[in-house]
């Protein structure tokens, strides 16, 4: 989930004005404010250096608040969630970051679905909705992160996307103004919504699933999870799928053909077993993560002439 302050930006670099910033912050707001927070503890990857400012808001009014003092100061703003998708530079990220995991991670269930904070982790609401029996969610099983960057991403796999399943979500734009989108308004495809330009960042949104019989959707998620872990390395440190699928034809597949898999740049490495995944192997920096995209980037160049589209997102200097 993102949504990153450009414009104007008076960029806090020295110890003294951060303190003082985190103070003010603190007065303001009732959540944690925390000062040069590495941002490898709240990465899938595990990479990241220190965050001038990490905010963690309590509620809807702590957001706002927190949105109108980065206005006010001049300061870039970047909201996260669980840091599934992102490549944080070594250097850290300047200014704020608002961390909406764990305090907006209510989950309601319907009859005819759900409504689910952006914080919620997806493999929570997934064991959740096994338990009550609604199906739906299935195709998104062993997909790290929050409820509010799949959203963001239209996160799925392809057997379905969390896109096919909203039917609204709440947002809030740079001024703090809090907005109810239909799923037309979101604009979902392939790897995208109106949610990823940065305008909008999403608080909850209302999922329509169907009613069925628990163990049943259980079982379909069992199958689905042990089918995804025979083809990829998901238990390691990764930010999930490197480049997006060009049209027709698998990113994995092409990277694979074209001699990637194995490419090593000091503890980063392509994986084995899937040629779209870059793997922290525990002492990974960005600047080497970095330098296997462009590698592997290359290559998929080299040899079919196809420019891959990169599916991670890139935040601050490598």
């Amino acid at each position: 989930m993102s949504a990153q302050r450009t414009a104007a930006p008076v960029i806090v670099n020295e110890g003294r004005q951060i303190e003082l910033a985190a103070r003010e912050l603190r007065s303001r707001l009732r959540g944690r404010v925390r000062t040069f927070e590495p941002m490898a503890r709240h990465t899938t990857f595990h990479i990241g250096g220190p965050a001038d400012l990490l905010v963690e808001p309590a509620d809807v009014d702590d957001l706002v608040a927190t949105v109108g003092f980065a206005t006010e100061k001049g300061l870039p703003l970047k909201l996260v969630g669980n840091g599934s998708n992102l490549l944080v530079g070594d250097k850290g990220i300047r200014g704020l970051v608002v961390r909406l995991a764990p305090r907006f991670s209510q989950v309601r269930w319907r009859e005819d679905g759900v409504v689910v904070g952006a914080g919620a982790r997806l493999q929570r609401l997934l064991k959740e909705a096994a338990q009550v029996g609604m199906s739906g969610l299935e195709s998104l099983v062993s997909i790290p992160g929050t409820v509010g960057g799949a959203l963001v991403m239209n996160a799925g796999t392809d057997v379905g996307a969390i896109g096919d399943l909203v039917v609204s979500a709440t947002a809030l734009d740079a001024s703090g103004v809090v907005h109810r989108l239909d799923a037309c308004d979101l604009a979902y495809r392939y790897r995208h919504s109106c949610l990823r330009e940065g305008r909008l960042s999403v608080l909850e949104a209302e999922l329509r699933l169907t009613s069925s019989d628990p163990e049943g959707v259980t079982r379909k998620m069992e199958r689905l999870r042990a089918k995804r872990e025979s083809r990829q390395p998901i238990r390691a440190w990764s930010a999930g799928c490197a480049f997006k699928n060009p049209r027709g034809v698998a990113a994995g597949k092409i990277l694979h053909r074209a001699g990637a898999k194995g490419l090593r740049a000091g503890d980063a490495e392509v994986s084995h077993k899937h040629a779209n995944f870059i793997i922290n192997r525990r002492r990974a920096t960005a600047g080497e993560v970095k330098e296997l995209i462009a590698r592997a980037h290359a290559l998929a160049m080299r040899w079919y002439g196809i420019d891959l589209e990169l599916e991670i997102e890139l935040v601050a200097d490598m």
